[in-house]
């Protein structure tokens, strides 16, 4: 898929079943979907993916930053 913004995507970029997973060095792993972000503390969808990576929690531990943050399809 082209990206409108090169290799750095933004939340509009990505597609009907691509979700951020972000890692946390607990080992948790969550899938985020763009559009439940949109809105959510003045996140618009052109903000580029990678800003968000100082934002996420982990919901089991409570650290930040994540250990990995990437971009793929949603896995069931």
């Amino acid at each position: 898929m082209a990206r409108a913004s090169g290799d750095h995507p933004v939340l509009s970029d990505l597609g009907h079943r691509e979700v951020i997973h972000v890692q946390c060095q607990c080992g948790h792993i969550t899938q985020i979907p763009p559009f439940k972000l949109i809105g959510f503390k003045d996140l618009t969808p052109g903000t580029p993916v990678w800003t968000l990576q100082n934002r996420f929690r982990c919901v089991k531990c409570k650290r930040r930053p994540p250990k990995m943050m990437w971009v793929a399809k949603w896995q069931d």
